[in-house]
């Protein structure tokens, strides 16, 4: 899958498309300008939150699948892994445990980014539902299969990530000043226009409600930045 084994690379895994275009966007791309590639990983198909007033689901499929696409593509990003599962039902699965965990094994990211599975005080049904939970927490356990030889072997052997960085978190300890990058995020989230019709309306309600997080900058990413420690003796 990474053609080139010596060149730097992260991971980052959402639930839906347009996840990771709400948690890390202006991150992934500095990180591309420093040099990384980057992958992105969609566990559902997301069909069960497009807006747009379409019957048929595998038109749904389509349409957001091909926003994430769009959005990905303003970013940066060398591919999209489509894991096809049904939106709004999820489920922590062996299956899904292994498809990240090979993913990890065999992209070799330095970094990887998902929702952060410690959130579990439920404040909030958006942030907090079930298919967040459960991509945060198959992310965490691949991340830790990933150092293992023989859990999932690979033809690239293990791999140790050297840091998560997780969104939406309850308990941030980094914060990236995006205020002058606001524009970039605000057109890249434009990119789903199934999920935001009015999109003025809600350029507003985000910049107002959902990035201010740290008092020092307009508008932030904030993270829970995570080092992965190998024990060893």
């Amino acid at each position: 899958m990474n053609n080139n084994m010596n060149k730097k690379c992260i991971m980052a895994v959402g639930a839906h498309p347009d996840d990771l275009e709400f948690g890390c966007p202006v991150m992934v791309r500095n990180l591309i300008k420093e040099g990384f590639d980057a992958y992105y990983v969609i566990a559902t198909n997301g069909e069960n939150g497009c807006k747009k007033k379409v019957k048929s689901k595998q038109e749904r499929i389509d349409i957001r699948r091909s926003e994430q696409m769009e959005a990905a593509k303003k970013i940066g990003v060398k591919k999209v892994y489509f894991l096809g599962n049904k939106d709004g039902f999820l489920e922590y699965t062996e299956t899904l445990r292994k498809k990240l965990t090979l993913l990890i094994k065999a992209l070799k990211p330095e970094i990887v980014f998902s929702f952060d599975p410690a959130n579990q005080d439920f404040t909030s049904i958006n942030l907090f539902h079930r298919d967040h939970r459960i991509t945060g927490l198959a992310t965490f356990d691949a991340v830790f299969a990933a150092k293992n030889e023989f859990i999932y072997p690979h033809k690239n052997g293990l791999h140790k990530v050297e840091k998560i960085y997780f969104f939406g978190s309850n308990n941030p300890n980094y914060y990236l000043d995006i205020s002058g990058d606001i524009n970039f995020k605000l057109d890249v989230l434009s990119s789903y226009i199934s999920q935001f019709p009015n999109f003025e309306n809600f350029a507003n309600f985000y910049k107002e409600n959902l990035t201010q997080h740290h008092p020092d900058f307009k508008y932030s990413e904030a993270f829970r930045v995570m080092d992965v420690v190998q024990i060893s003796f």
